[in-house]
């Protein structure tokens, strides 16, 4: 696929916002502890990182986030067992950049998790989102060592998050999820940079697969460009970790048979 069609098929996957609001769960065993936990503790360490580690005086041409670093899923640091070395593949899941960064990761968290830990049980819904940061952090150390160097920091809930999905989606693919669809358009008159347009959604009923497929394709096609890239002598910085996204998304496809409750798995066939 030639990297012109790739950028297309991305740039028309932007144009369609998908927020998913409800789905037709039935009735719940309990409360989702873990999931509201994990919310809550990536809410107060953004929080102390934001207010303590981000205010530190640092130097003009040094990131803010310099402080977070030895936190961070630094690929080259892991290879060569310097710094938090594997133990970086959890610390950097519970660090996000700023609040929008947080909110969209606890967004998709809460909706996914709630359901996915339902079906496997708390203690067994915590091992299995460990899992899937582990798995994330795996497929991410081993592409950006061969594709950048391994010199770039990747930290983030969303590769973890991602395998959720991946279980939701084994699980309840066909799950009928309400989504607002809308679409992203640039106005003419001039707006405050960063913000898009964007018309009313229209609420539809959609299979759940639709909005995790479609971040999957995003992210693959992302991936893709990045080894065109490579493959041409350049390192093209994405500023997302795609190969983290789906890393995690294998690794809940894979590891919810582990956890998921046997009445629940019979339900499946």
């Amino acid at each position: 696929m030639s990297p012109t069609l790739i950028i297309f098929l991305y740039i028309f996957l932007q144009i369609f916002f998908l927020l998913p609001i409800k789905d037709r769960r039935g009735r719940r065993r309990g409360f989702p502890w873990v999931t509201a936990l994990l919310v809550a503790i990536n809410v107060l360490v953004h929080l102390w990182v934001t207010f303590t580690i981000y205010q530190q005086p640092h130097e003009p041409d040094q990131p803010y986030w310099l402080g977070i670093y030895p936190f961070m899923e630094v690929p080259y640091l892991i290879i060569n067992h310097e710094g938090l070395g594997a133990l970086s593949a959890l610390t950097s899941t519970y660090l996000h950049a700023d609040a929008g960064h947080l909110l969209g990761n606890m967004f998709v968290l809460s909706f996914f998790g709630r359901k996915v830990e339902d079906a496997t049980g708390h203690v067994s819904f915590a091992l299995l989102y460990t899992l899937c940061g582990f798995t994330a952090s795996l497929m991410s150390v081993a592409m950006n060592i061969m594709l950048t160097g391994g010199h770039i920091p990747g930290f983030g809930a969303s590769g973890a998050i991602a395998g959720v999905m991946g279980a939701y989606l084994f699980l309840y693919s066909n799950e009928k999820v309400l989504t607002l669809v809308s679409t992203w358009l640039a106005p003419a008159l001039p707006v405050i940079p960063g913000f898009c347009f964007i018309p009313l959604p229209i609420p539809l009923w959609l299979p759940a697969w639709v909005f995790i497929l479609s971040q999957v394709a995003k992210d693959a096609l992302l991936g893709q460009l990045a080894i065109e890239a490579y493959k041409l002598g350049q390192v093209l910085p994405l500023g997302v970790g795609v190969f983290a996204h789906i890393g995690g998304l294998l690794g809940g496809m894979l590891f919810i048979y582990l956890f998921i409750r046997p009445e629940v798995l019979a339900g499946q066939r």
